[in-house]
């Protein structure tokens, strides 16, 4: 990707992965495939579009033909994202527009007209979000439809050069942001006020730097974000937001991270306002120690469940298993977690070209939680941490005066 290049998946990408698809379709012994996930269809086609009620999918046939089922509305919009592909299957409204007829049932008819086969699917039918309700594809058709979600998603797992680059690229904008942020929480900033500033202009920072190169991929969210959450609700892994002000001798667990291309980063760090006490630093350097110990273990040919026991084992080392709640990480790209997943019941054999967080977190009641997250892309020879941001104690201590 040159330094003029606009920062997304080149339409010859998609095509590669349709023709990919297609003949795991084929070595499966299935005719077409039904893709009803929203960042399924925009990763095998490039188009991203706001998921509705209104179903939309993508039938891939054997031979690497498509056909696209979509509202009318949105006709234009992918004509535009997809000039290469072939015009849509469009029906007028969710759930009918007066047609009388269900959107599932045009894609049934059209299922129907094609040449006998198996078919498999993401899922069997469109997904229930926004009030949608509707017919499972198999009922539909009369016959049963195959499970092709890892016929899809194990293609996922590998990422190609382009993608590693947009993902360095995000990094870098949520290392930024974390920055921006860290330098602007003082002893009484609001977690809110503070978070959605940083936000905003780490995002002013990088479409000043990128440039018509930097092509959003969603109505929702923006480029570079970040935010943190503070005190013992840290003690919760997924802790929400305080209305409330920073106080010296908090703890603060923050997340930052870039999206360029419709590919995301990951960046968490654990910090402290004013001197740590005696026991935040045991903990911080425990955390810091079980980070280590995952990157370390993060190497091509092992599997995820050997990368969490390595973890554990030096958690466990340290008589702290109990503070324990979640595994060790899990893999990202288009969206924020991916399959697979560095658990001890994953067995996935680690690949070069993979992409992880290496999270492993402890959780001290009524005192903090202690989590440092990075992106590691996984190597021929080892693993290189993407998100490059300081993670020693000292560099994550907010000054009190």
């Amino acid at each position: 990707m040159t330094a003029t290049a606009r920062l997304e998946i080149s339409r010859a990408e998609h095509a590669q992965r349709r023709g990919r698809l297609a003949q795991r379709l084929q070595d499966s012994g299935l005719s077409r495939i039904c893709v009803f996930g929203p960042v399924r269809v925009a990763y095998l086609t490039g188009f991203h579009f706001a998921a509705t009620e209104r179903p939309v999918a993508l039938v891939l046939s054997d031979a690497g033909d498509v056909t696209m089922l979509l509202p009318e509305l949105e006709a234009e919009h992918y004509a535009h994202q997809c000039p290469d592909l072939p015009g849509p299957l469009t029906y007028p409204e969710y759930p009918g527009g007066g047609s009388g007829r269900h959107p599932l049932t045009v894609l049934a008819d059209h299922l129907r007209t094609a040449p006998p086969g198996r078919v498999a699917a993401d899922h069997d039918g469109y997904e229930n979000r926004w009030g949608y309700r509707g017919p499972a594809l198999s009922a539909l058709l009369g016959q049963p439809i195959v499970d092709g979600l890892a016929l899809i998603d194990d293609l996922r797992m590998i990422k190609s050069p382009a993608e590693i680059a947009l993902i360095r690229e995000a990094c870098r904008w949520g290392d930024h942001a974390h920055r921006v942020m860290q330098d602007a929480i003082t002893p009484g900033a609001n977690e809110l006020m503070v978070s959605h500033g940083a936000s905003l202009q780490a995002t002013r920072d990088l479409l000043a730097a990128l440039g018509d190169r930097y092509v959003p991929k969603a109505r929702e969210g923006l480029p570079a974000n970040t935010m943190f959450i503070s005190g013992a609700n840290t003690a919760h892994p997924h802790g929400l937001h305080r209305n409330a002000g920073v106080q010296p001798g908090d703890v603060l667990v923050t997340g930052a991270y870039g999206v360029v291309g419709g590919y995301e980063s990951e960046l968490e760090r654990t910090m402290h306002v004013g001197d740590p006490t005696p026991d935040f630093e045991r903990y911080f350097a425990a955390m810091l120690g079980a980070q280590d110990a995952g990157l370390a273990a993060l190497r091509a040919g092992r599997t995820c469940a050997e990368v969490e026991a390595d973890v554990r084992a030096q958690i466990e080392g340290l008589g702290l298993t109990h503070l324990v709640r979640h595994h060790t990480g899990h893999a990202f790209g288009l969206e924020g977690h991916e399959h697979p997943f560095l658990d001890l019941d994953d067995h996935t054999v680690i690949e070069p070209g993979m992409i992880f967080s290496i999270e492993p977190g402890l959780y001290v009641p009524g005192l903090a939680g202690f989590r440092h997250s990075d992106t590691v892309l996984v190597t021929e020879d080892g693993a290189e941490r993407l998100s490059l941001y300081p993670r020693d104690l000292p560099s994550l201590l907010i000054p009190v005066s």
